[in-house]
């Protein structure tokens, strides 16, 4: 198998393992839910609570656009690749998303825990760690895998590549009140939220044109690089990339954000017992570096490449891709622009949904509606859900995920009596089917969807 494919088969297999996953989505109809308060502050359990420190929430998993059926296509009872020859260039363009992307949002509970107080209010208090990570890819990279350069003087357009990544300690305190007395069956909350940067880097290619030829490539680079993290270096002596880190300091500036919540049940007799309509926007701030452990650079450079000869001889080819990689290294150059501070939004979140409960509120129907905010562009997502509510202590749910985030099922089972140990397990993004891997690739099989995620936790309720 050649090297391209290689890449291919490991960039398809391995990101799904080093993934992480944002709040469960199917918790959002379950009203006795102790982690739902994290996509609307105005939600409130029956019961105060204190989950177990980490284990108390944790997620895994991956959220992308891309599929297994973007770049694996069956063909007389195999499956190829969409770099094969019998994959056709359109056949590939067309199951390209129109901007491919994956995402990563990570939360783990350090502390966190809540109570009721008078007039039907509840206090929620939360420590933790988050982790955001944000790759939005370029189709014409790939389409330029797909082509290659077998076309004299095709080129590429490759300058919407942009990478995020930051990772944060976070404590905030949440207050929902039942506004009843203003207006029967309102709702509000809100939590404010102290961000403690630790680190954070982007990369933004503004500018990346590729033109090829049956003789050389031509590639010319503009963008820039911008990091926060005390110790953290990315350009050596002569502005190559070359990581280093010595440890200078664990906080690399001050930020902050506020969620902000309604809901607004109204309740009748019948079959159908009510609708409930809520509302909220999360992670709403700014996160600001100092100029302590910030850093930025202009990246760019260009470069001319004639290709190279290949002998049979043992290792000729490891070297022969060495050297690509070596010029591809040297191209980009970093020029330091010093330390100066910058200020980055926290990516916010916005949530509608609606909820129609039945059979004595044994039974539900919802839809959710969420629209997250990346360094870059905007992710929608639609999710109906289905719910069950047999006891108070016990409920689950079903739901189905789409537009241009997912299109997959997810589901939540949740135990939360009013005292003693709580438990759930759920996942909004499960994969159901598994796809016959190529020989080539020497494994079985492996999932056709890029979307999983599964969460648990453990906590008391008091």
């Amino acid at each position: 198998m050649n090297r391209k494919n290689i890449a291919v088969a490991a960039f398809m297999l391995f990101m799904p393992l080093i993934m992480g996953a944002q709040a469960l989505k199917g918790s959002y109809f379950l009203d006795n839910s102790l982690n739902r308060n994290k996509l609307n502050p105005a939600f409130a359990p029956s019961s105060g609570y204190f989950q177990i420190p980490v284990i108390g929430n944790t997620s895994v998993g991956l959220l992308s656009n891309l599929d297994l059926q973007t770049f694996m296509y069956p063909m007389n009872g195999q499956l190829y690749t969409f770099l094969n020859q019998n994959v056709s260039l359109a056949d590939f363009d067309a199951a390209l998303p129109n901007k491919p992307y994956m995402d990563v949002q990570t939360d783990v509970n350090l502390i966190n825990f809540g109570w009721k107080t008078q007039r039907n209010s509840f206090w929620t208090v939360d420590l933790g760690v988050r982790v955001n990570a944000d790759v939005d890819i370029p189709g014409d990279l790939f389409r330029f895998l797909k082509k290659g350069t077998g076309t004299e003087g095709s080129t590429f357009d490759l300058g919407s590549l942009n990478m995020n990544a930051a990772a944060s300690l976070q404590a905030s305190v949440g207050y929902s009140r039942d506004m009843s007395d203003v207006l029967e069956g309102l709702r509000v909350g809100a939590k404010a939220r102290m961000i403690f940067p630790v680190a954070y880097m982007g990369v933004q290619l503004d500018k990346v044109n590729l033109v090829t030829g049956l003789d050389k490539w031509v590639i010319d680079a503009q963008g820039s690089v911008n990091t926060a993290a005390k110790g953290l270096n990315v350009a050596g002596p002569d502005g190559s990339l070359d990581f280093g880190y010595e440890f200078g300091g664990a906080l690399s500036g001050f930020g902050y954000s506020f969620d902000l919540g309604a809901e607004y049940n109204l309740k009748f007799d019948g079959f159908i017992n009510g609708v409930s309509v809520s509302a909220a926007v999360t992670d709403l701030g700014l996160i600001h570096y100092s100029a302590s452990a910030a850093k930025s650079y202009n990246a760019g450079g260009s470069l001319e490449w004639t290709g190279f000869q290949v002998s049979m001889d043992e290792g000729a080819m490891d070297a022969a891709f060495e050297e690509l990689g070596n010029a591809a290294k040297d191209m980009i150059k970093l020029k330091d622009n010093g330390s100066s501070s910058f200020t980055r939004s926290t990516l916010p979140s916005f949530y509608v949904g609606a909820e129609m409960p039945f059979l004595n509120e044994k039974m539900s129907v919802g839809a959710l509606y969420s629209a997250r905010r990346s360094f870059a562009h905007t992710r929608n997502e639609l999710t109906l859900s289905y719910n069950v509510n047999p006891v108070n202590w016990f409920a689950c749910g079903i739901n189905y995920s789409f537009l241009n985030v997912a299109k997959t099922l997810g589901w939540i089972l949740e135990f939360t009596p009013n005292k003693g140990p709580c438990f759930y397990i759920g996942s909004d993004y499960m994969f159901l089917e598994m796809a016959k891997a190529p020989e080539s690739l020497g494994i079985g099989a492996i999932p056709t969807q890029w979307r999983f995620n599964l969460h648990f936790g453990l906590a008391v309720a008091l």
